[in-house]
């Protein structure tokens, strides 16, 4: 099972990836749980509790006070290897810095996300696995 954090100060977006995720998970008959947060200062009281707790996370790249960039520089600073995905209307950011896994841009298309879900499950399966 997953641990995904969604991060977006716009409740509507964050409302349209977790719709796109349970659609996954019925699809596929996994369950992930869902963590919404609307700013990432929010995201990262969360975090700082247990840094290994989140398997993926899904930023936005402009909100109102902490960037995604900036609050997936803090997840960075603890955790190199968990997947960041940035989702964004912005398309010249240098994300580059973060590291993300991928990329996408507003709306979020469903074929996206559930290419991410699956490399993110079969990185996570390995990993259990010792693979």
């Amino acid at each position: 099972m997953l641990n995904i954090a969604i991060c977006d100060d716009r409740s509507l977006q964050r409302e349209l990836l977790n719709i796109l995720i349970h659609e996954y998970e019925e699809e596929n008959k996994v369950c992930f749980n869902i963590y919404q947060f609307s700013s990432g200062e929010e995201l990262l009281v969360k975090f700082d509790e247990d840094k290994k707790f989140f398997d993926l996370f899904f930023l936005d790249y402009y909100m109102k006070r902490l960037t995604g960039l900036e609050t997936a520089l803090h997840i960075r600073s603890f955790s190199k290897a968990c997947p960041i995905v940035f989702v964004t209307a912005a398309e010249k950011c240098d994300f580059m810095e973060a590291i993300p896994f991928e990329v996408l841009f507003k709306p979020a298309q469903k074929v996206d996300l559930n290419k991410i879900l699956e490399r993110v499950l079969v990185r996570k399966i390995g990993k259990d696995e010792g693979i």
